[in-house]
């Protein structure tokens, strides 16, 4: 893995962001989710700091970054700003921006509101917007699918919670632990108001507005299949979300995290849709 040897920190307003960089040339962005924290990609940093300038942003509210306790501050605008003020700090005009999970919602914000600093958009196993709204208000797989949200939708800051709860669907009985420790040693607060300003809650039959939630640029979708928190339903009709092309793939093997879970296929994948994408095939 190509050395970082320390750790770099920019400013959006009054708070704090680390973020690591690795490698030269087009700027591709990986963002994390929840229970996670930046270093979950660390099995694409050597495949692309060849010839991409890797980037790893930590999240607001996941240490070493800033955890401001104020629940409007995990707005996914707001969040979605930070990715602006990222770029901004790097002088970089335009990034492939890639996320998954609480990442993935954040980049597909940063879609909607500045499609201007994309050049092309990475989905791992997080909810299309547009066909999320619909589920969760009028589908009671997908509800059931997502009753574990509704107690990080209540957490208060110092409230108890599961640890093995929360990181149960991580595979790997290695990195589950990591990931057990990072969150036994990080206040939670912060992770868990992102779910309250940005995850449909009760009550339910709501028909929410989701004309403003289509893709302005290439796009790929990057599934597991195993996914337990998402209806395979969220592939469904995928493609009236996107303006431009779209490229789905689905990985029968893999879950919630494919990345790491089939890292081989999943940067095969990657690199297939980022030759096309760059050479102006798509």
């Amino acid at each position: 893995m190509p050395v970082d040897e320390y750790s770099h920190l920019f400013s959006n307003g009054d708070v704090k962001i680390q973020y690591h960089l690795y490698g030269q040339g087009p700027a591709l962005v990986f963002v994390h989710g929840h229970p996670d924290n930046e270093m979950t990609f660390s099995k694409q940093i050597d495949e692309f700091s060849k010839d991409h300038t890797v980037i790893l942003p930590t999240l607001r509210g996941y240490p070493p970054s800033d955890v401001p306790l104020d629940p409007d501050a995990y707005d996914g605008n707001v969040m979605a700003g930070d990715l602006v003020a990222l770029l901004d700090h790097l002088k970089i005009e335009k990034a492939i921006f890639a996320g998954g999970d609480v990442g993935g919602i954040t980049v597909q914000k940063l879609d909607f509101l500045h499609p201007e600093r994309l050049l092309g958009l990475v989905i791992f196993n997080t909810p299309i917007l547009g066909t999320m709204m619909h589920l969760i208000h009028h589908d009671k797989e997908q509800q059931e699918l997502t009753k574990y949200s509704l107690k990080y939708i209540k957490h208060n800051p110092g409230d108890e919670y599961d640890l093995d709860h929360v990181v149960r669907t991580i595979t790997d009985p290695e990195y589950r632990a990591e990931i057990k420790e990072y969150l036994k040693n990080s206040p939670e607060g912060g992770m868990f108001y992102f779910f309250r300003k940005n995850f449909p809650a009760p009550p339910y039959g709501q028909n929410i507005d989701t004309s403003g939630m289509h893709y302005k640029m290439p796009c790929v979708v990057i599934w597991g299949m195993q996914e337990p928190y998402f209806s395979d339903k969220m592939l469904d009709g995928f493609y009236k979300w996107f303006d431009q092309s779209v490229r789905v793939v689905t990985l029968p093997q893999a879950g919630h995290w494919p990345w790491r879970e089939d890292a081989p296929k999943v940067n095969r994948e990657l690199r297939s849709w980022l030759k096309a994408l760059e050479t102006g095939q798509l």
